[in-house]
Order: structure tokens, then sequence, then C-alpha cells
């Protein structure tokens, strides 16, 4: 039987290929962890919708608190 070595090149292909193989699962068990954790809510839509918060008016104008200060 004749032993197979792989090239350098060869090495450095599978390498890169291992690597961006754990990158990809790791991104899946994260993205997968923050699911579970936070949840993620159904949008049909790519845009996310726009939350606006009230504007809380002052009872008192600002010419009155001069005054008052």
């Amino acid at each position: 039987m004749s032993e197979n070595t792989l090239t350098k090149e060869e090495r450095i292909c599978l390498q890169g290929w291992f690597r961006q193989a754990i990158a990809k699962l790791e991104q899946q068990e994260v993205t997968a962890q923050f699911i579970q954790s936070h949840g993620v809510a159904d949008q049909d839509s790519h845009r996310t919708p726009v939350i606006r918060r009230r504007v809380r008016r002052s009872r008192v104008f600002t010419h009155m608190r001069e005054l008052v200060t």
C-alpha cells in the first residue's frame, strides 16, 4: 500500500474549509441560542417597525417656568 500525503496547498485548502465550516456552525449555534433566549417576532416585511415615543408635554409653559425658578 502506498501512502498518500497531502501537498502543502491541499492542507491549506482543507484548513480553510474546516475553519469556514466551524465558523458557520458556531454562528448557527449562537443564532439558535439568541432566538431561544430572546425570541423572534414573525415579520413578513424586511423592514423593522418604527417605534415612536410620545412626547410628554409639560403643563407649565416655558415662560412660566422661568418665573417659577
